[in-house]
């Protein structure tokens, strides 16, 4: 499994979130950039820590396969695409492709597949003031 992230904007949300405790927080941030997957095969996922993404922790993320329809051969019981999901309590995605009949499965990526996403959480760059 081989990945690269590249951010394409970042986003400081102020006076937003609170900590774990339910106490006001600042710094919080709302990210959004491309995983360009370049090797992938399945089963196991891959990993996305909050760090690859700018963030210390993430609050929520949105996943997207930037050509969720490639290879869509059309019909009326609806074309075959491609999706991601994000497991919180592991860290990981998982890409995959469901064919006409709803039959979801591992997508093996040859080439390159892009995710496009949107994550927000506590900032890497955030300063705690005591």
């Amino acid at each position: 499994m081989a990945k690269s992230i590249s951010i394409r904007h970042k986003s400081f949300l102020p006076g937003a979130g609170r900590d774990a405790s339910g106490a006001p927080k600042q710094g919080k941030t709302r990210v959004v950039g491309v995983i360009s997957v370049t090797s992938y095969s399945g089963q196991d996922g891959e990993r996305l820590p909050a760090r690859d993404v700018g963030l210390t922790n993430i609050d929520f993320i949105q996943l997207r396969v930037s050509d969720e329809a490639s290879g869509a051969t059309g019909g009326t019981t609806g074309s075959p695409f491609r999706g991601v999901v994000y497991s919180k309590s592991t860290g990981h995605f998982y890409l995959f492709i469901e064919s006409d009949a709803g039959a979801k499965s591992y997508l093996a990526v040859a080439g390159t597949e892009t995710v496009e996403f949107v994550a927000e959480g506590d900032s890497s760059q955030d300063v705690e003031l005591l």
